[in-house]
């Protein structure tokens, strides 16, 4: 998501201690485990039985360039024997409504044909004038209870006995480092006022809604306000409260570390922030991986399926593949540190920027991340307008004009998902 947000609103695609010891959920053969295996299995398994290659046309060079960029993402997940996950899609309702809906449609369908597990941004306490809000508040409550345009499209590809779908809920990242200047470990934002966690009938509402997976947004500097330092108990509390809501509706979570690569040191009256960027000397990509030894532990409801390792990793100590390389590093540092608890739960990879459909592939030829349990999926973000950054600044009619020449293919050919990911 792009960080270029103001300081007084909650995040818009469109500007959008101690641990404990480990679970019994984590061991192969508790109940709980087996609980979480077979739901792991609904995110990232793919059918048993897939399906055979489709063709999907559609109707302008704007909806075959979002389902060129599919197609793209599942070309390379086949070629890798890999499995993907689309940890955000989102479009505007304000201008043009129609015609992005269109390209909605069209992309869900073509999603449908890869069998992919996808999370549409976002649902959550959004204000009323945010036009990518699927779900939110009638007003300005913290109640999630209305549905927006997008809710028939993404209701309508729900999910399945292959795959999961639903929705993000972002309000646990509002008023990050990305939004506000001043934000910092010293700094880390007042909980039920600058950002929050659901409440129970808002998840109970989705519920009803037929989403069925929850990608619920977190903050390292609130869980882990020094890097290799113990967690912090108050905001663990609260996540492992909105965990449990999520539980009692009958959802399924992927908590999703919603940093971007960086890490706001400091702030408030001791002192100016410090940015500090993974992969330089004060936070080495093993900070990241010590974060995820001590989340895994800390994370013992049921209802987490997955676990979301960096939101968009974009700021690292070095620009482009160099950058990407750092990020392939801290990835797999961060996988081996939760197969370590013995935590088998699947694991959400992102790529390094630019990691939408489209340019899957340029940062990361190949999949990289060697994972015991062989559960992981790589994630990507897909936002239609010409950039992908969600921003959707220009008409319709100006997105047509947009279109690189050659434009891409109005008839796309997509591959499924195979069976990469065994249960045992």
């Amino acid at each position: 998501m792009p960080r270029d947000r103001d300081r007084t609103t909650p995040p818009k695609k469109l500007s959008p201690r101690n641990s404990t010891p480990p679970h019994p959920q984590l061991r192969k053969g508790a109940a709980l485990a087996a609980v979480g295996l077979l739901l792991v299995a609904a995110l990232v398994v793919p059918l048993q039985n897939p399906k055979p290659e489709r063709v999907l046309c559609v109707g302008d060079d704007v909806q075959a360039r979002a389902v060129a960029g599919l197609a793209n993402f599942s070309a390379w997940l086949s070629r890798n024997h890999a499995t993907g996950f689309i940890g955000e899609i989102g479009w505007p309702s304000d201008k043009d409504p129609a015609q992005w809906s269109q390209v909605a449609e069209v992309w869900y369908e073509a999603a449908d044909a890869i069998g992919l597990p996808v999370t549409a941004w976002a649902a959550g306490t959004w204000p009323a004038n945010y036009p990518m809000a699927v779900y939110r508040p009638v007003a300005h409550g913290m109640k999630v209870d209305v549905a927006g345009p997008q809710a028939r499209i993404v209701e309508r590809h729900g999910s399945t006995p292959g795959y999961l779908r639903g929705v993000n809920l972002a309000a646990g990242s509002f008023a990050a480092s990305d939004s506000n200047g001043g934000f910092g470990t010293a700094n880390p934002g007042r909980y039920g006022l600058d950002y929050t966690y659901e409440t129970p009938s808002s998840y109970s509402f989705l519920a009803g809604r037929g989403v069925r997976l929850v990608r619920l947004a977190v903050n390292w500097e609130r869980l882990q306000p020094r890097p290799f330092g113990p967690l912090d108990q108050a905001e663990l509390a609260r996540v492992r409260d909105a965990l449990g809501h999520a539980q009692a509706a009958g959802l399924t979570v992927i908590v999703d570390l919603h940093n971007y690569g960086d890490y706001a040191l400091g702030g408030g009256p001791g002192g100016p922030v410090r940015m500090l960027r993974l992969g330089d000397m004060e936070l080495p990509t093993t900070a990241l991986a010590d974060f995820w030894r001590r989340m895994s532990r800390a994370l013992d409801n049921p209802a987490v399926v997955g676990l979301g390792l960096l939101n968009e990793p974009t700021r690292l100590a070095a620009d482009g593949r160099a950058g990407a390389l750092i990020w392939e590093r801290a990835a797999q540092e961060s996988v081996d540190a939760i197969r370590a608890n013995g935590d088998d739960r699947a694991i959400l990879v992102s790529g390094y920027v630019p990691m939408g459909p489209p340019s899957w592939g340029q940062m990361h030829p190949t999949a990289w991340i060697q994972d015991p349990a062989h559960r992981v999926a790589y994630e990507s973000h897909a936002y239609f307008d010409h950039d992908g950054s969600g921003h959707y600044w220009m008409s319709y009619a100006d997105e047509l004009r947009s279109v690189t020449w050659p434009a891409p293919a109005h008839c796309q050919r997509l591959t499924p998902q195979g069976r990469q990911v065994l249960i045992s």
